[in-house]
């Protein structure tokens, strides 16, 4: 006859495997699409190459143009859009777990605008400079998350959900004012403030991916490290603090390595939206929970990503769409849909 404890044992067992199992799969599933998005992303584009001809690069024997075209400009391209996609995906993964607030994205501490607005000033004051946009968005996008850290702390209290939440708010529409006054004075500059407030991964080589990949295992690596203690948060400070968890510190390595992967990411791709939002949800959604979360929702974003790039180059072909507008064709009407799920617009 089985005891009580045995009973627990057996059945903690029994979901603790199918919790695996439905990591597992939804695993294979996003790394499948990741795979078929690479392969479509090195094939099709501006210069169609067969198949055949895109094998025999990848295996040393191709053509001299052929191996130009893939190597040098599709290939990076390609890595550029799966490691933001990524680092996008965990920043937003872990305001909403910081914040617990389900509508959380990488926009809502003002990493982005911050980003937007460094670059808005390169491009319209100093354009010859062009080439220090990612370095320039990246102090911007950090700038601006300390602010909004600052901003939200209280003596004796630290921050709190809701203090960050209403100071990104806040520093979102100073920031945004700026920029359009700056695209005001200097009008006929737009076009480039447009194409890379948008988003964009044109031209992106090599030298992308080298700079961005350190974020990426840098910001896995912390979210998985302060995953179970955002778990415990997710009851409550109080509770959270009873059970031997740092709130205030959790919260400040969570918020920290949000806005570096959100602030790497921008300074790459521009500023790209809604990834930090979608990919969570629907990954909670194929997982059934939180359980395998951050890695999982990591790949999944570089895959929507991928797949969001491919959109842009294809669609109007040869002219290229900002790949933000593919984002925001995805996001916009799901984030409509999480606030009416949420009861907020009834």
């Amino acid at each position: 006859m089985s005891t009580p404890l045995s009973v627990t044992t057996q059945l903690s067992t029994s979901i603790g495997g199918r919790r695996w199992l439905r990591v597992a799969i939804g695993a294979t599933l996003v790394v499948v699409l990741i795979v078929i998005g690479l392969i479509a992303s090195l094939a099709l584009g501006a210069v169609d190459i067969p198949l055949v001809d895109v094998i025999k690069v990848m295996t040393g024997s191709g053509e001299k143009t052929d191996t130009q075209i893939i190597l040098q400009s599709r290939l990076p391209r390609s890595i550029a859009a799966v490691l933001v996609g990524c680092n996008l995906a965990i920043s937003g993964t872990l305001l909403q777990a910081v914040t617990r607030n389900p509508l959380a994205d990488p926009g809502l501490i003002g990493v982005t605008a911050g980003a937007a607005l460094a670059a808005t000033i390169v491009l319209a004051v100093l354009p010859s400079s062009a080439i220090l946009l990612p370095i320039v968005a990246f102090a911007g996008a950090m700038i601006a998350a300390v602010v909004v850290y600052v901003v939200s702390w209280r003596p004796g209290a630290g921050s709190s959900p809701m203090r960050m939440i209403l100071a990104g708010v806040a520093v979102n529409a100073v920031l945004g004012a700026v920029i359009g006054l700056l695209m005001t004075a200097f009008a006929d500059r737009i076009p480039a403030m447009m194409f890379w407030t948008s988003g964009s991964f044109n031209g992106r080589g090599w030298g992308h991916v080298d700079m961005l990949w350190p974020y990426t295992v840098a910001g896995v690596g912390l979210a998985l490290w302060i995953r179970p203690r955002l778990a415990v948060m997710e009851l409550g400070d109080d509770a959270a603090v009873t059970m031997g968890v740092p709130v205030e510190r959790t919260r400040l390595i969570a918020f920290a390595a949000a806005a570096l992967l959100a602030g790497s990411a921008a300074s790459v791709a521009g500023l790209v939206g809604f990834i930090g939002l979608v990919v969570p949800h629907l990954m909670r959604l194929l997982l059934g929970g939180n359980y395998g979360l951050i890695p999982v929702s990591a790949v999944a974003g570089g895959a929507l990503l991928l797949w969001s790039d491919l959109v842009a180059r294809l669609a109007l072909a040869p002219a290229e769409m900002p790949v933000g507008v593919i984002t925001g064709l995805i996001g916009g009407p799901y984030f409509i849909y999480l606030l009416y799920r949420a009861r907020w617009l009834r």
